[in-house]
């Protein structure tokens, strides 16, 4: 019988966890979770499928608030 990978589901809500630095500019921006494997190829060796989902306007963990969790 074939063993299956185990899934992993990251779920980018926003805040800073998510933020990379700008070299140009000095400033953090959001990070393209798309392209989490290329910065972070370490994860490759986890042996596991990874998949993202990032919101489309990210929420800031200061503005997090129950009407979101809902």
């Amino acid at each position: 019988m074939a063993q299956t990978k185990p899934n992993i589901l990251l779920i980018y809500t926003g805040g800073t966890i998510g933020m990379i630095k700008d070299f140009d500019t000095g400033a953090l921006r959001n990070f393209n979770f798309d392209e989490l494997l290329q910065h972070i190829p370490e994860l490759k060796l986890l042996d596991c499928t990874i998949d993202t989902v990032s919101f489309d306007e990210p929420i800031d963990s200061s503005n997090m608030n129950p009407t979101y969790w809902a």
